[in-house]
């Protein structure tokens, strides 16, 4: 059990009989009329909602252990994405909709970092950015629309907008939450 005053960003808890992820932690120092209290944004581990939470400092909540473990993806179902365990060489299914749009940017063999309570997989935890290669392009315009994106179909299907001097087979960098275009590599 911790107090509710030593509690940190990043750390999971159960509260009444649900597991929270902290988002945000913040301790408000009490006045004359109002006693001290700390402040939670928290994120439901298994329903992904959010909410706060306001506690007394001296409040116990349970504090709850999450290993996060690499595994190597191998293929999807209707359910959810099938890895492999690295240590155990087990099966996991990790429910579909923890990956998100991520789950675009997967082949077979991708590593994917997964947060686990106990047996249960909890959590993916997704790159800001994931390496894709363009698999159609349009030739670039050149003169006054330099500047001007053009679209480009990925190898994963995904439709991007990328600058003039992209060119078919080419390796790009795609933010993940946003479908944006970052850079080319080399």
């Amino acid at each position: 059990m911790t107090r509710a005053s030593d509690l940190r960003t990043g750390m999971c808890v159960r509260i009444g009989k649900e597991a929270y992820k902290i988002l945000l932690a913040e301790m408000k120092v009490g006045t004359a009329k109002l006693p001290s209290s700390v402040h939670l944004h928290l994120e439901n581990l298994h329903t992904r909602t959010q909410t706060d939470q306001r506690l007394h400092p001296e409040d116990k909540v349970e504090d709850i252990a999450v290993e996060t473990v690499t595994l190597e993806y191998s293929y999807a179902d209707a359910d959810a994405l099938w890895c492999l365990h690295p240590e155990t060489f087990e099966q996991v299914a990790v429910p579909r909709r923890m990956a998100g749009s991520y789950e675009k940017f997967l082949d077979s063999g991708s590593k994917l970092r997964v947060e686990f309570i106990g047996a249960e997989p909890v959590n993916v935890l997704i790159p800001r950015t994931a390496d894709a290669v363009v698999a159609s392009t349009g030739a670039p315009l050149h003169g006054d629309v330099d500047s001007a994106p053009k679209t480009a179909t990925l190898e994963n299907g995904l439709e991007v907008h990328v600058p003039q001097f992209i060119k078919t087979g080419d390796r790009v960098r795609i933010e993940v939450a946003t479908g944006k275009y970052v850079e080319r590599l080399h």
